[in-house]
């Protein structure tokens, strides 16, 4: 699904990343960890935009925009509060790379954001204002969106920061179910290696310009010597 082979990376004049290499695969969860400022953002950057890495077979170069959207899926840190923006027009907004160019909805988008709702558990919020809600339930909004766009592959930048300690496990728990239930290739960035452990396939861990993805099992001591150096 996701292959970088032998790249490197940098942020301005710092390299971030010299020469690493990773392979996600469907159906594959895997939790992006480093100290912070070792480049975890930019190597999810770097995966919406550098032309030699590999999306599903493909150079990303040579996919054009409307693929891409329809390939691979993103959430941000920023956080839409917007009044009068209901939740399920959130939700719609996964849709653009499907509909006409006035982005008018067909039923059967209607259905799928309707089970991107469901799928996050929050049919109750439908008709709810975003600017009502919680950071636990936008951030579920949020993702919801990402589902509703139907692509094999979701990208999350810190999904479980500023949550409380439940619903870091209930996110974390949500982006396993898309893994292995609908084989999505998913990879987030996170602190939050606690909520992480129980659900993730693998780690990848960036630590002085090195790129290491573990299964869970072997990366656990990693991640102990890593926060607590």
């Amino acid at each position: 699904m996701i292959k970088l082979n032998n790249i490197s990376l940098a942020y301005g004049s710092r390299t971030i990343l010299r020469d690493v290499s990773l392979h996600l695969h469907a159906g594959e969860l895997c939790a992006l960890i480093g100290r912070n400022g070792a480049g975890k953002s930019t190597l999810l950057r770097a995966l919406t935009s550098r032309g030699d890495i590999l999306l599903n077979g493909e150079r990303l170069s040579a996919i054009s925009s409307e693929k891409l959207a329809q390939t691979l899926a993103i959430v941000t840190t920023e956080r839409i509060r917007v009044e009068n923006l209901l939740v399920e027009d959130l939700v719609a907004m996964g849709r653009a790379p499907y509909t006409n160019w006035v982005g008018h909805l067909q039923d059967i988008d209607r259905a799928i954001v309707n089970e991107a709702i469901e799928a996050v558990g929050m049919g109750d919020f439908i008709g709810r204002d975003t600017s009502s809600l919680s950071d636990g339930e936008l951030q579920r909004a949020m993702i919801a969106r990402a589902i509703a766009q139907q692509t094999p592959i979701i990208l999350l930048d810190e999904p479980t920061a500023f949550l409380d300690i439940p619903t870091r496990f209930e996110v974390c728990r949500l982006l396993a179910d898309l893994a292995h239930n609908s084989g999505k290739c998913i990879l987030f960035s996170t602190h939050d290696v606690d909520s992480a452990l129980p659900v993730c396939d693998s780690f990848a861990i960036i630590e002085n310009e090195s790129l290491q993805k573990l299964p869970t099992d072997i990366a656990a001591n990693e991640i102990e010597r890593l926060f607590r150096r």
